[in-house]
């Protein structure tokens, strides 16, 4: 009896260690691709790696994603304006931390947050040295707010 429950207790220990483990990738820092931000001032604080993060089903399907979702509020359907927008594309492949750049206002002229949310889980993370790492994904969309 004694043997049966020292088994059972070093089990479930090992079972909570196994379990309660992080996921083991990334360094801790957070990169920005090179192109994609070279100019950008903005987005200077981050360091620069050649790879960048990509969504699994490709670009154009992402553009197409966003297009055929997108909603533009009453304020927005008579202007035309640019959005910047950014995430971090964590080296697990998920998304955190969205955001607009420029102007706070133009972020609630549109649903692009929730478009974005609904691909979590579908990006492949940018690598640096081989090995999967946080970083920014860096976009930018022109609106046509009567189109939407």
């Amino acid at each position: 009896m004694r043997k049966t429950i020292i088994f059972l207790t070093l089990n479930l220990i090992f079972i909570g260690i196994s379990f309660g483990q992080k996921v083991d990738c990334g360094d801790g820092i957070t990169y920005s691709n090179e192109k994609q931000t070279k100019y950008d001032k903005r987005l200077s604080e981050y360091p620069k790696i050649e790879s960048s993060p990509t969504y699994s089903d490709g670009k154009d399907e992402l553009n197409k994603l966003i297009e055929s979702n997108l909603k533009v509020n009453e304020q927005g359907k008579d202007i035309i304006f640019r959005l910047n927008y950014m995430f971090t594309i964590t080296c697990d492949g998920q998304i955190k931390d969205f955001k607009t750049l420029g102007d706070s206002e133009l972020s609630n002229l549109t649903n692009i947050k929730d478009i974005i949310a609904e691909t979590n889980g579908k990006w492949l993370p940018a690598k640096k040295d081989g090995k999967p790492v946080d970083c920014i994904y860096f976009a930018k969309k022109t609106i046509v707010g009567n189109k939407y």
